[in-house]
């Protein structure tokens, strides 16, 4: 399956499996005091991606990229019908958060279109000097 069409089990699992040090699932349910069961049904899609400190002990077990992070929590988000809790503050409850949801809400109404978006984060880059990781 293609990476970006993944659920949030689909792509832990990806994450586990590619990782050299041949992690089983009995040895991540340990790392993130979730039960073995539990663990499986999540890499399954039969019950809810977990938290974000269970995200965060993740990333950092298998030594995972910020990007790999980014796409954790938006999956997560994704299947639970929420904003992505490492944006959550900064979305609901910043001057930022009002802007950008402002942005959003002008791209639905056709305002802005996906080329508007990609000047904006080219723009973004730029300033930054590399891109977004």
């Amino acid at each position: 399956m293609r990476e970006e069409n993944m659920r949030f089990g689909e792509y832990i699992k990806a994450k586990r499996l590619q990782d050299e040090r041949e992690l089983t699932l009995k040895d991540i349910a340990k790392e993130l005091g979730l039960s073995l069961s539990m663990l499986s049904d999540i890499e399954q899609g039969r019950r809810k991606p977990f938290d974000s400190t269970r995200i965060e002990k993740f990333c950092e077990v298998l030594n995972l990229s910020n990007e790999d992070r980014a796409r954790l929590y938006d999956l997560a988000a994704r299947e639970k019908s929420e904003i992505p809790a490492d944006i959550e503050d900064t979305m609901m409850y910043s001057g930022i958060g009002d802007m950008a949801r402002y942005a959003l809400r002008m791209s639905n109404a056709g305002v802005a279109d996906e080329e508007d978006w990609k000047k904006f984060i080219r723009d973004l880059e730029k300033k930054r000097g590399s891109k977004l990781d």
